[in-house]
């Protein structure tokens, strides 16, 4: 019995999924290369008469070095994004649960700081989960906001680069959705040209 046709919306993903691996990696190859003259720039430390008998980059263990990485403070907008930003901070980190609070505390700013005191002077946060509750409580969109129905509803009245934003911002919020469908609803939302381009060479 023949093999039933290749679905065409799974065949449509696969494409673009080739197609964003191919972005990353030349995203990383002009990572690499900014390093590699970021090296050899007057500046840089290691540009300056190196010992040809002593490597550019030490070995250091693991357990003993981890890069430094900066979160943005948080000032009121997007909560779901910085949540997850710090998240990962603290993954990487292994930061014990009894710090994150305080670790917390200097990442605020603005509204954001003023609300988190008020709270904390009030002890309201009993934990970092109770923290995260209360942020997204008070921060992100309402309960009653319907972001399935606004991605389905979205259109591309802007750039490409916009609607795409756009479009991020409302499936990050959504779970469940199989990828066939959202890539069938984001080609729906683009603007008639581009949809009939993009249908063109799927």
């Amino acid at each position: 019995m023949p093999d039933p046709p290749p679905n065409p919306l799974e065949v449509a993903l696969l494409k673009l999924t080739n197609l964003h691996a191919s972005l990353g990696e030349t995203v990383q190859s002009m990572a690499q290369k900014f390093d590699a003259l970021l090296l050899r720039s007057p500046s840089s430390p290691s540009s300056s008469s190196p010992n040809p008998s002593t490597p550019y980059f030490p070995f250091v263990p693991a357990s003993q070095h981890k890069m430094k990485l900066d979160i943005s403070k948080f000032d009121g907008t997007d909560p779901y994004g910085w949540v997850f930003k710090i998240n990962q901070y603290f993954q990487y980190h292994a930061t014990p649960e009894h710090d994150r609070l305080t670790i917390v505390s200097f990442y605020m700013d603005g509204r954001a700081l003023a609300w988190f005191q008020w709270m904390a002077n009030n002890g309201q946060f009993t934990s970092c989960p109770a923290f995260v509750q209360a942020l997204q409580t008070r921060f992100a969109p309402s309960h009653y906001d319907d972001p399935t129905g606004s991605l389905f509803k979205l259109q591309q009245t802007g750039t490409v680069a916009q609607y795409l934003s756009n479009f991020e911002d409302l499936a990050n919020r959504i779970v469940g959705l199989p990828p066939q469908f959202l890539l069938s609803c984001f080609i729906s939302g683009l603007s008639p040209d581009v949809r009939r381009e993009v249908q063109a060479r799927l």
